[in-house]
């Protein structure tokens, strides 16, 4: 989720400047769709002093990465649903800034054959914790797996800011941002994202994802795989053009309950943003769910629950399902953060006001297809 640092903008693709790419001629059945490997990390978030190098380590959730090839450069970026810009770090940036990508390379436009500066566009963009990034505009060939677009036109990072003005660290050069092209940040004329700009090349305007814990998730491009999915699907549309939640991912007036039981709550919009470790719900859904497992406690700040305990599996009952079964249902196990067997344990569950954020626990076990047309999502039992 970002906001950005200029007033939102209609989607205009400027003839003279950064155009939709067009269709190269590979002859009859050139569309086809593509897999590629996604992986799981943890960011360390480090915060690093650039006299002594000494490092404070803050460990807060995780993500999940793609190898990207930019204009034939291999960078690291991570999967991101809830923005709809890919940017990356370079070497326009100073030098130690450069040094805080701690994975991969950063992407140096001057060396491309095929990168090309749009004269007069630039991309900036504020995130939550206060981070930031900004930079001129480049066209050039970006390459996930085999799902390749021409002159696509990217950010190009000169200035990496980290959240409260503090020296920090990265974990990847950039987010590939896999939202709606509404809230794309490039200007004046925002352009489309990665999928937008991929749909001519492939055969349906979709991608699909397979989150997991370990290195086996991947993501696909173009299709949906009957093949990483088991029992019905469920789908619901998106709300991304609902006031206020333009170009987002968002199911609208989702319920809660456990074991086919509804809990006495109000209905939440939930986000689904893969940039998002923990799952968020209101105060009121986190309580009539704690209230299922014996010595679950908030009492400090968070709700914590005794080791060892078997969690209660948690159903998203979702409004206006156009296909499919309503209600979906997550393992318990899939809340626990940790594996001791003693003491109180903390969870992957956050209270938060406003709309909530589906997060980890409901991605590593649903198969979902991000429909970019209609627009709409798709939730499926993952194969392991």
């Amino acid at each position: 989720m970002v906001v950005l640092l200029s007033a939102l903008a209609s989607l205009l693709l400027a003839a003279d400047a950064v155009a939709r790419p067009s269709v190269p001629s590979h002859g009859p059945g050139a569309k086809r769709g593509v897999r590629a490997p996604v992986h799981r990390y943890v960011p360390s978030n480090n915060l690093v002093s650039r006299d002594t190098g000494a490092v404070q380590h803050i460990w807060n959730g995780g993500g999940w990465i793609l190898p990207v090839l930019i204009g034939g450069q291999q960078v690291f970026l991570n999967v991101d649903t809830g923005s709809s810009d890919l940017w990356a770090a370079s070497t326009l940036m100073p030098k130690d800034q450069q040094i805080t990508v701690t994975r991969g390379s950063v992407y140096n436009p001057n060396i491309s054959s095929t990168s090309r500066e749009v004269d007069g566009y630039t991309y900036g963009l504020a995130y939550a914790d206060g981070s930031g990034s900004s930079g001129p505009v480049y066209r050039d060939t970006v390459n996930i797996g085999g799902a390749i677009v021409p002159n696509f036109p990217l950010g190009v990072c000169d200035d990496l800011r980290y959240g409260d003005g503090s020296d920090g660290t990265r974990d990847t050069a950039g987010p590939v941002g896999l939202g709606f092209g509404k809230l794309n940040s490039i200007r004046p004329n925002s352009q489309c994202t990665f999928m937008e700009c991929l749909e001519p090349y492939v055969p349906e305007p979709v991608f699909g994802t397979a989150f997991k814990l370990n290195n086996t998730g991947f993501i696909n491009f173009g299709y949906s795989d009957s093949e990483a999915f088991t029992g019905p699907i469920t789908e619901v549309p998106a709300a991304n053009t609902s006031s206020g939640n333009e170009g987002q991912w968002m199911a609208l007036g989702v319920k809660f309950g456990s074991g086919g039981n509804l809990f006495d709550t109000d209905p939440l919009d939930m986000d689904f943003d893969s940039g998002t470790a923990s799952l968020s719900v209101s105060s009121d859904i986190a309580a009539a769910y704690w209230a299922l497992v014996e010595g679950a406690d908030d009492s400090s700040g968070s709700w914590e629950y005794p080791c060892g305990t078997e969690l209660p599996d948690l159903d998203f009952v979702f409004s206006n399902v156009t296909h499919g079964p309503s209600t979906v249902t997550i393992p318990g196990q899939n809340l626990k953060n940790g594996d001791d067997t003693t003491g109180m344990c903390g969870t992957w569950m956050n209270v938060v006001d406003g709309r909530g954020n589906a997060g980890v626990p409901f991605y590593v076990s649903k198969y979902i297809v991000w429909n970019q047309a209609r627009p709409s999502m798709s939730f499926a039992d993952q194969i392991n």
